[in-house]
């Protein structure tokens, strides 16, 4: 009878432990960009970030998520200047352009097409010859329910457009995926967007 109990133990065991190591998920990311073949690097001198759209960040957290892409920037060119997100807008709000830049992105949303005229009123506020406008889109999330594990997926977006020629000079979008387990909620959205930042 012991004999029987023991075995029962070992096969719960090994039935538990394997459950858990599947139910890890694998994380990962992917990234599609697209480089103006007219691009030069001696183009860009000094950048505005603005604050992630769509964001269903802590604001703490989207301040990080912008803040880890103007490092990406420097870390390739260390002598572009990057005016932050807090900055620009603060910027924007003594010009009395947030109504226009509001208007900027909603048309470009639908368009494609940045306004050039818009375009030029925040480049000479700013000082600037490049805005960086990012963007959460695609966030699903799944709790585990014993039979599914759980994930977060999110694609981030980011453009950079040239104040001068109206163009969209870098574009680029990184699905980023964290892995849950079968048992536990949907990991957290920073974790997925930290994974796709990584392919920037």
């Amino acid at each position: 009878m012991l004999g029987i109990y023991k075995l029962m133990k070992a096969r719960f065991l090994i039935f538990g432990l394997t459950l858990f190591l599947l139910g890890c998920a694998t994380s990962k990311a992917t990234i599609d960009s697209y480089l103006d073949p007219n691009y030069s690097a001696d183009n860009i001198k000094k950048i505005a970030v603005f604050p992630l759209r769509n964001a269903r960040l802590a604001p703490s957290e989207a301040l990080q998520t912008n803040r880890e892409i103007s490092q990406a920037i420097q870390r390739k060119n260390s002598s572009i200047q990057i005016i932050g997100s807090s900055e620009s807008v603060d910027i924007l709000n003594e010009n009395g352009l947030a109504e226009k830049w509001a208007k900027f992105l909603e048309n470009y949303a639908i368009s494609g097409i940045p306004d050039a005229n818009i375009l030029h009123d925040i480049g000479a506020a700013l000082g600037i010859d490049h805005i960086l406008q990012g963007e959460l889109i695609n966030v699903y999330q799944r709790d585990g329910d014993g039979w599914v594990r759980g994930n977060t997926r999110i694609t981030i977006h980011y453009a950079m457009i040239s104040v001068a020629n109206n163009k969209t000079v870098w574009d680029a979008s990184s699905d980023g995926i964290a892995g849950g387990s079968y048992y536990n909620p949907a990991p957290p959205i920073i974790d997925a967007i930290r994974l796709a930042q990584k392919k920037f």
